[in-house]
Formats: structure tokens, C-alpha cells, sequence
């Protein structure tokens, strides 16, 4: 299919070579959990934006799960938090994703004088967001022909889970972590068969809503996203139950539902059946036997395959889409 001739594409087959760089070299990951594990820490803040954020958001859920106990997770957006209403409390430290180390918000909130202590998670050491951090967590981007985050969105995530099961001395999950680098390098070889089998002629969506359970919630909300930066699709990312109550109530014959949870998970069946009775095509991404905390990393190349192939019926550019200029132009700190 063309997807496979995108840039898009070939970020993602980079992902499991730019996962194994990120996790061997785990940049910054010993000093940033000796931090964490501070008798003055009480909360970890982490923000983000896009999907930064969802980066956050993946590392909170998949914390939920964890066996070993640390400091308790808020998963804020960067827009939320750089408000003056934002309480910052005592005790707080502040984990900043940003894989340019330059998003306005995330920056604006490291930089200021009355900010908790900053761990930054970055692609870029030399970036502003860097500069004003006490320990940079470095993750790994081969390369990123895309506008799109595919490599810096898993990279990112698997610092997180690094991190965390440093903090935690968790090592079921430091297990988890390290068989990353192969579950992905599934994942892009069942996203193409996937995609083959079950893509081509597929009717263009006028809306779509993307449902996932524990760290798949987040995915979903990757998912969502790509649907409307590159495919242009009105979409929205919801955990599982609501798939199945609030987000199947607008849905209708010509929309789409896509779940994220593996086969014969009980309450993604009941969504998809409640989603198909209101009259939608309904769609299970390849989720693979890796563990569900993983799933942000294993669901991404099927996701990104169906983002591409929507977009390209439509003759939308994937690699480079309308939005990209007034995107830079908001979200940069700098030039």
C-alpha cells in the first residue's frame, strides 16, 4: 500500500532501532530517579503537549500498574500548567517532555524563577527546555522525515518507563522496558500485514473515535490525534467504558470506531458492538502478546499505517501537512 512510501512510514520502521539506542544508553535516568526518590519529593508533575502529553499521560496509567510504590503522578497538559492558576505545592518536581526541548509552554514553565525542580525528557541536550532543567533524560530520534511524532513519541515513553522503574526498583517493569525494541519491531511487521488485509478500498470516515484501556487510553489518544493532523478526520481518543457510553453517542453510519484493546478483552467487545449497532465500521488495530504497557509503542505503527492511508485517499500530504507553519509558529519557543 502507499503508506509505505512516506516518510511517515520510514520514521516508523526506525522506531525499534532508535528504542534500543534510548534504553541502553538510559541518558540521565540514574540521576533523574536519585531526584525522585528524595524525602522532600510528594508529587511528580509531568506535562507535555500533543504527544508529549500523552507521553504523561501513558507514563501516569502504566504507574497505576506498577508493583513498586513511588511519589504520586499528575499528568497535566503544558497549556494547563503554565497558568497562573496552576497550584504548584511544596515538594513538587516538574517532568517536562518535550522531544525538541522547545515548546513554548513546557519552556515558559522550566524557565521561571518560582518553578519546582525540572527533569526534562528530550531529544535535544543543547535545547532550551535542557538549559533550564537540573537532569536531562536524553531519548534517542534516528530521524524524523515526518511532521508527525512517531519515534520521538516511543522514545519518550520509554525514558518515562525507565525512569519510573528506577524510582520504584520495579523489575517486572524494567523487564517490560527492555523487550520493547522487539515488540515494536513486531508491531511495524503486523501493522503492514494488517493494513494489507484490511485497509484497502476502506471508506473515508466523516468522524472517528479511537478506545483503548489502561495505557492504551493514551494510545487512543495518539491515534485520534494522527487521524486529524494527517488524515484530517475529526477524531477523539477515549478510554474503553466511554467507548461503550458517552463516545458512542454521536456515532453514526459513516463514522468510525477503532479499539486498541486485544481480541476478547470483555469491555472493548461490548464498545465495538454498541459502536456498530449505532451504526459505524468498527476496526481492532494488531495489539500483538506484548504487555499492555507497552501498548503506546505497539500500537503505534498500525495507527500510523491507517492515519496514512486515509490521508492519502483524500490526497493529503502525510509528511508535511496545511497545518505545519501556524503549528511552529504557535508552539516554538524560538525561531
Amino acid at each position: 500500500m502507499r503508506f509505505r512510501e512516506t516518510g511517515l512510514w520510514a520514521d516508523v520502521r526506525g522506531i525499534p532501532d532508535a528504542l534500543v539506542t534510548t534504553i541502553e544508553a538510559a541518558d540521565g535516568i540514574a540521576e533523574a530517579a536519585e531526584l525522585l526518590r528524595g524525602d522532600g519529593v510528594g508529587r511528580v508533575v509531568a506535562i507535555g503537549n500533543g504527544a508529549a502529553y500523552y507521553v504523561a499521560h501513558a507514563l501516569w496509567l502504566a504507574s497505576l500498574e506498577s508493583a513498586g510504590s513511588g511519589p504520586p503522578i499528575v499528568a497535566v497538559p503544558a497549556g494547563l500548567a503554565v497558568r497562573d492558576a496552576f497550584r504548584w505545592r511544596p515538594g513538587d518536581v516538574m517532568l517536562a517532555v518535550s522531544s525538541s526541548g522547545e515548546f513554548r509552554d513546557v519552556v515558559a514553565i522550566a524557565e521561571r524563577g518560582a518553578a519546582p525542580p525540572c527533569i526534562a525528557v528530550t531529544a535535544s541536550p543543547e535545547s532550551t527546555l535542557a538549559r533550564a532543567a537540573i537532569v536531562t533524560v536524553r531519548q534517542h530520534v534516528g530521524a524524523q522525515r515526518a511532521v508527525t511524532h512517531t519515534q520521538a513519541l516511543c522514545g519518550g515513553y520509554a525514558c518515562a518507563l525507565a525512569l519510573w522503574a528506577a524510582v520504584t526498583g520495579d523489575p517486572e517493569l524494567a523487564a517490560v522496558l527492555a523487550g520493547a525494541p522487539a515488540a515494536a519491531a513486531a508491531a511495524v511487521v503486523a501493522a503492514e500485514t494488517w493494513a494489507d488485509e484490511s485497509l484497502e478500498g476502506h471508506e473515508r470516515p466523516a468522524a472517528a473515535i479511537a478506545a483503548g484501556g489502561g495505557a492504551a487510553w493514551a494510545a487512543a489518544l495518539e491515534l485520534a490525534l494522527m487521524l486529524k493532523e494527517i488524515a484530517r478526520i475529526p477524531a477523539e481518543g477515549v478510554e474503553t467504558r466511554e467507548g461503550a457510553t458517552s463516545a458512542m453517542f454521536g456515532l453514526t453510519r459513516g463514522h468510525l470506531m477503532v479499539s486498541l484493546d486485544p481480541p476478547g478483552d470483555p469491555a472493548s467487545e461490548e464498545a465495538m458492538r454498541l459502536c456498530a449497532a449505532a451504526g459505524a465500521t468498527t476496526l481492532r488495530l494488531p495489539h500483538g502478546a506484548a504487555d499492555g504497557r507497552l501498548a503506546p509503542i505497539t500500537t503505534l505503527p498500525a495507527a500510523a499505517a491507517l492515519a496514512a492511508t486515509l490521508a492519502l485517499a483524500a490526497g493529503c500530504d502525510v509528511d508535511r501537512p496545511t497545518w505545519t507553519d501556524a503549528y511552529y509558529t504557535t508552539a516554538r519557543s524560538g525561531p
